[in-house]
């Protein structure tokens, strides 16, 4: 049963979700994103600004030379993002819950339904991230129990020589990496000039370079087993309705009958992607692996298994913006806002809804945003190992 109190109070609730959802959020923060407080016009999509990585090289000048001549213009790069996703946390009630249920802490229900509305949209918008759109080299793939404030210095070697800009850059965890680093004793050990955040919020914050962050809302982009055969002569692998795409990497936990793929261990492209069957490469790109005898059982599954991002905050464009309802719609609603931080730009919609025929109110924090690919370039992915 709901525990509703009599004096619930609308702020109470916005302003616990925002602060929640602000402190959640962070990591997407890191990107490129843009926040429009009002609905937008024609076609529902946004400009979201971005810096491309710097290639030019630096000229020479000749005696007497111009300078002029030698300048090539900066380049501040916006691309388009639809405003196409929406996510929905809600409060459900009946005048009943409320009359009976004096005990309940809006406060409490506004930070949790705040913090899991970021953590699902930034699921949501880092499934983008696969291995063969990023390709960026990376470090080796490390066990989270092994993963230290070493690999985090190679990954920084691997963004000098990348020549990475030294401000922007980010280091996006899944708990286990995140709470591994932190148990290094250069970070978390008072004796050793740790950060004192460390210990008393769980938070690295700044470490070699980068913007530190763990979040439960980082997804391993890897999908569930599912049933194939595979086909010697066209090297076709046959699955009904896998949903995988051109790009796409997978693995084959079992295999059974046949030659060409090798299970477990060894990671592959999807590509020729139709809707009941695909073939595969050993690059991205690369040429179709050769099936020399058929498989009569088998499973696939997606396997991005990303567990870590570096990046500078061109790999990601993100862009926010609500959804207003219609004059006739908002004449139905007890309550319309739209609610802007101040601090971080971030926009979230508040609707306030009741339901006569089941004596029912309905507290709904929404939020609309599109995301889109910037510089493939610009995230390096971490992983565990296959095997």
């Amino acid at each position: 049963m709901n525990t509703i109190a009599s004096e619930l109070q609308l702020t109470e609730v916005l302003d616990a979700a925002l602060v929640a959802f602000r402190r959640a959020i962070l990591p997407l923060q890191q990107f490129a994103t843009a926040f429009s407080p009002v609905q937008l016009k024609g076609d529902n999509s946004m400009a979201v600004p971005y810096y491309p990585l710097s290639t030019s090289d630096s000229a020479t000048r000749a005696n007497n030379g111009s300078y002029k001549a030698l300048a090539t213009a900066t380049t501040t790069q916006a691309r388009k993002v639809v405003i196409n996703k929406n996510k929905v946390q809600a409060l459900s009630f009946t005048s009943e819950d409320r009359a009976r249920q004096p005990m309940f802490d809006p406060e409490m229900h506004g930070r949790l339904k705040g913090e899991k509305l970021a953590f699902d949209i930034i699921a949501d918008i880092f499934a983008r991230f696969r291995h063969s759109d990023f390709t960026s080299g990376t470090i080796p793939a490390v066990a989270a129990a092994s993963f230290d404030e070493n690999d985090v210095a190679d990954l920084a070697q691997l963004c000098m020589e990348s020549f990475w800009p030294e401000t922007g850059r980010s280091l996006i965890l899944n708990p286990a990496f995140h709470f591994n680093l932190l148990k290094q004793g250069q970070i978390i050990d008072a004796s050793k000039s740790a950060d004192p955040r460390a210990f008393r919020d769980a938070m690295i914050q700044r470490i070699l370079g980068f913007e530190e962050m763990g979040t439960a809302g980082l997804p391993s982009n890897n999908g569930a087993p599912f049933a194939i055969t595979a086909t010697a002569s066209t090297n076709v692998v046959s699955a009904v309705a896998h949903g995988l795409s051109n790009g796409d990497r997978v693995i084959f936990p079992t295999l059974a009958g046949g030659a060409g793929l090798t299970a477990a261990s060894v990671a592959y492209f999807v590509r020729d992607a139709a809707a009941d069957s695909f073939k595969v490469s050993a690059t991205i790109g690369g040429a179709e692996v050769d099936i020399t005898t058929n498989y009569s059982s088998g499973t696939c599954r997606k396997f991005e298994n990303i567990t870590g991002i570096a990046a500078v905050p061109s790999a990601l464009l993100v862009g926010f913006a609500p959804v207003e309802p219609t004059a006739a719609v908002r004449s139905q609603l007890y309550d319309y806002r739209i609610v802007t931080d101040s601090y971080s730009g971030i926009v979230l919609e508040y609707k306030h809804i009741g339901y006569g025929d089941t004596d029912e109110e309905v507290q709904v924090i929404e939020c609309h945003y599109g995301d889109g690919l910037g510089e493939t370039n610009a995230a390096k992915l971490i992983t565990t190992p296959l095997a």
